[in-house]
């Protein structure tokens, strides 16, 4: 069996199903040397196609041969491209239509007051007056990704696609779920770097994880509980199949114990996963199948044991291009494009993974050679 891997970057959930054994052929926009590495591949960047949009991919696709298909970002706001996508074949994770529900803002505030969630004030067009000022509010895209577009909001009217909630203080996190349509369990937690400028990042970009989710910033048994709660009223509601992320943030409860503040669901493997893998407590690819068919990995312990493994996403500054010779390259890299390749100023270098004896070790290494690579790359004699 042969499963199509599709999304905006597939190379780490290709990785993980490889490892564990899978036929895979895969689509997306970079097309990445380690990811041609891994499968037979098509980009839709190599193919002249840009910027991304997600609608050109199941022409990209037109001729392979696949027997299943499996998605990540950004596809969870296209069903349509995930119906077009899988041409009538199974879909691993979560069908089309529960993408149309779990994404849909309205229906997520109406379910998270109903379970006793505790999610920011949220607002759509029309409700623009109910903002008090006792709140600072960002303004979020319908379709949002990567903390893309996202910023304080300026008082005007909203257009439609686009919705307010209020910001909330704190650590900004993640959890990666194993769901089954019934039942979950929660593989782990991790922290989310937000607009880090040593990675090239700003504002409200997403631009990695560190993982665990270090005790210092309400990591450990009691908030993993909390968002093993938040994840089980989720799955049973939506019906939620396969590996899926919860982004949250970490707050002070009124015990003072911290709890999640739910922001959103990403219904499919998520980029933090892959630290989970590295740590060995999942084969992310497997345990995405196996849950989509029914079968619940065992919960992993709590604390996990192992070093603490930070995944960065260094963004190019300014104009550069990949060297032509691989004197640059070390083991730590991922997503690597291919030799020439040219980047434009805020988009992304390649992915960076790092590990440490504690949270600020790992994060201390991600940076040094984020520092070492924006300086190989950006020189004056790789500048385009």
């Amino acid at each position: 069996m042969t499963f199509l891997l599709a999304g905006v970057s597939v190379r780490a959930l290709a990785q993980s199903a490889v490892r564990a054994g899978y036929r895979i052929v895969a689509a997306d926009y970079f097309g990445d040397s380690d990811l041609e590495a891994l499968a037979p591949c098509r980009s839709l960047l190599r193919q002249g196609q840009a910027p991304y949009d997600a609608r050109a991919l199941p022409g990209l696709v037109a001729g392979l041969a696949y027997d299943a298909v499996a998605y990540v970002a950004n596809l969870e706001n296209h069903p349509g491209v995930v119906t077009a996508l899988a041409g009538g074949r199974p879909v691993v994770g979560n069908p089309p239509e529960t993408l149309r529900r779990v994404r849909h803002w309205p229906t997520l505030r109406r379910v998270c007051a109903e379970e006793g969630l505790a999610m920011p004030p949220t607002l759509f067009p029309g409700e623009e007056g109910q903002a008090g000022s006792q709140a600072r509010w960002l303004k979020k895209p319908v379709k949002s990704g990567g903390g893309h577009g996202i910023a304080f909001w300026d008082a005007r009217p909203l257009a439609a696609g686009w919705y307010l909630q209020a910001h909330v203080a704190g650590p900004s996190a993640s959890a990666v779920v194993a769901a089954n349509g019934r039942d979950c369990v929660v593989l782990g937690l991790s922290e989310q770097r937000i607009g880090d400028p040593v990675l090239g990042a700003h504002g409200f970009r997403h631009c990695g994880n560190i993982a665990p989710l270090a005790p210092e910033l309400g990591g450990g048994e009691v908030l993993t509980e909390a968002v093993t709660d938040m994840a089980a009223r989720l799955t049973r509601h939506f019906g939620l199949r396969g590996v899926y992320g919860i982004d949250f943030i970490v707050a002070p409860g009124h015990d003072g114990a911290p709890r999640p503040v739910f922001l959103e669901v990403n219904p499919r493997p998520t980029a933090s996963a892959e630290l989970l893998e590295e740590r060995g407590l999942a084969a992310v690819f497997d345990v995405h199948v196996t849950a989509s068919s029914g079968r619940l990995p065992s919960p992993p312990p709590t604390p996990a044991k192992g070093p603490c493994l930070a995944k960065g996403i260094v963004f190019a500054a300014r104009a550069c291009r990949i060297p032509r010779d691989g004197s640059w390259l070390r083991p730590e890299l991922r997503d690597v494009g291919r030799p020439g390749d040219a980047i434009a100023p805020g988009r992304p270098i390649c992915s960076v993974l790092t590990q440490g004896e504690t949270r600020q070790e790992a994060l201390a290494s991600l940076h040094a050679i984020a520092r070492e690579l924006t300086h190989t790359l950006e020189s004056e004699g790789n500048a385009s």
